[in-house]
């Protein structure tokens, strides 16, 4: 492949549009998926007027059949080169358990677990044949301490973290890394009317630079987890 290659799940806002965006204008091609179709045109036309390469898929994590055309179009696209796959699409439920149906625990566990088990189980083993690759799971302070009302969210997160363990545990003697940032706020969408003033989150671009500071790591030098600042109880 003539550029670096990052697939980014969730990237039509926040986190992961901020993370697409800053890996385009390093010169990677950047295939961003989510499900609102209007603002990945929007990015599309955004970025190839500025001769980035990028491609965009429409597609619903919480469905399997989505997921596996996902792969199939990733492996096409990018020759089955990946070097950086993101999985930051998730979703919240905060709740008292009793107030939660198993219908949301169903749905909460294909788009935030289910999803970056597909994905990395897909893209693991092209990274391995490569020699090189970095796999970014996107969890939480809530995956490391857990709070009232959070059981169905923070019960995925915790989860991934275990997840991402195993990945690096796998892939490390391949020079493959795997790594679970785990932020407290950050300011997007997804926390507004949050107790936690907006120049105390920490911002979409700190994950970016994150990222791209892990990716020039050697696999000797990662550890699973990389717990961001915590602010209001996070």
């Amino acid at each position: 492949m003539e550029h670096p290659t990052a697939l980014v799940t969730g990237a039509t806002s926040g986190i992961g549009l901020s993370v697409a965006r800053g890996l385009l204008e390093k010169g990677y091609f950047v295939l961003m998926t989510g499900r609102n179709e209007e603002a990945l045109d929007q990015e599309k036309s955004r970025a190839r007027s500025r001769g980035r390469s990028i491609e965009t898929l429409v597609c619903d994590l919480s469905r399997q059949k989505d997921v596996e055309t996902l792969i199939e179009v990733t492996r096409a696209a990018f020759q089955d080169k990946v070097d950086i796959l993101v999985n930051n699409a998730g979703i919240a439920t905060f709740a008292s358990i009793e107030e939660t149906t198993p219908e949301e625990f169903d749905h909460i566990i294909s788009v935030n677990l289910r999803s970056p088990y597909l994905l990395s189980r897909a893209i693991l083993p092209l990274m391995k044949a490569q020699k090189e690759g970095l796999i970014v799971n996107i969890s939480s302070v809530a995956g490391i301490d857990a709070w009232s009302g959070t059981s169905l969210y923070s019960m995925t997160k915790f989860a991934l973290r275990g997840l991402t363990g195993s990945l690096l545990a796998e892939g490390a003697p391949f020079g493959v890394k795997a790594v679970a940032i785990c932020p407290g706020y950050v300011a997007t969408p997804l926390v507004a009317g949050a107790p936690v003033r907006l120049e105390e989150m920490i911002q979409p671009e700190d994950i970016l630079k994150t990222i791209l500071y892990l990716k020039d790591l050697s696999p000797a030098a990662v550890t699973g987890d990389i717990v961001m600042k915590r602010l209001g109880g996070l």
